[in-house]
Order: structure tokens, then C-alpha cells, then sequence
């Protein structure tokens, strides 16, 4: 449940973190052109990167956290692995889906992107209080 929370949250926050960077201000855009508000950015936003956390982030979290049964500087070493899983992913996402447009700087910025999204999962999945399974008092 707590991997489910973290993702829906990592989804939010990306999304505005996605959607801040990519606004143009009224002062800097072009005549007679659309640009995409702030809020419909974050929707399509969400629309994408929503089933990613879910359905390709969570496995590779636990995927992760079965690796890393060390102690020894886990939290360098799971950024490390949550990193490169974003970079990948990232890296992997426009050549499955955009597969005629894909260039060396796309690849890279979808994977740039990639690593933040990573990070930002991994970052809100370490400050949730962990999920308690309790879910009855005994009584005596």
C-alpha cells in the first residue's frame, strides 16, 4: 500500500514539477500560437507518467529492495539503482513510442526526465512512515 500511495504522490509532484518547467509565460509566447496551460499540462502529464509509477515503477521498486538486503549504504546505493532505472525507462520511453522521431537529444531528455521522475518516487517512498499491517486491538 505504501509503494500505491508513493507512486499516486510521485505522480502528482511530477507533474507539477513537469508542468512548472515547461510553462511559457503570456510575455514569451509566439503570436497566433497554443500553448498548453499549466493545469492542462499537468493532466496530460499525470495521464502518462500515472500508469508508469504504477505498473513499471512498483515492480521496479521491489525489484529493487529485494537487491538491496545490505544495510551498508543503502541509501546511496538504492539512489544509485533508482536512478538508472529512471534513466533507462526514460531512455526507453520515446523509442516505443515515438519510434519514427527518436534523435540522441530526445533520448536524452526523455531519460533526463526519467531520473527525475525516479527520484522523485524514491524520494517521497522514503519520507512516508512505514505502512503498519496492524489493523485490530487486541484486548485483554
Amino acid at each position: 500500500m505504501k509503494r500505491f500511495i508513493s507512486a499516486v504522490i510521485a505522480a502528482i509532484l511530477f507533474a507539477i514539477i513537469y508542468s512548472a518547467i515547461s510553462y511559457v509565460p503570456e510575455s514569451q509566447r509566439e503570436p497566433n500560437t497554443y500553448y498548453f496551460g499549466f493545469a492542462e499540462t499537468m493532466i496530460f502529464v499525470m495521464l502518462y507518467a500515472g500508469p508508469i509509477f504504477l505498473l513499471i515503477g512498483i515492480p521496479l521498486s521491489i525489484m529493487i529492495d529485494k537487491l538491496m538486503k545490505n544495510k551498508r549504504l543503502q541509501y546511496v546505493k538504492k539512489l544509485v539503482f533508482y536512478s538508472v532505472a529512471g534513466l533507462l525507462i526514460g531512455a526507453l520511453f520515446p523509442l516505443i513510442l515515438l519510434p519514427g522521431l527518436n534523435s540522441a537529444s530526445l533520448i536524452v531528455l526523455y531519460a533526463g526526465v526519467g531520473l527525475m521522475a525516479a527520484n522523485i518516487y524514491f524520494h517521497t517512498f522514503l519520507l512516508l512512515p512505514p505502512h503498519n499491517n496492524i489493523s485490530t486491538n487486541k484486548e485483554k
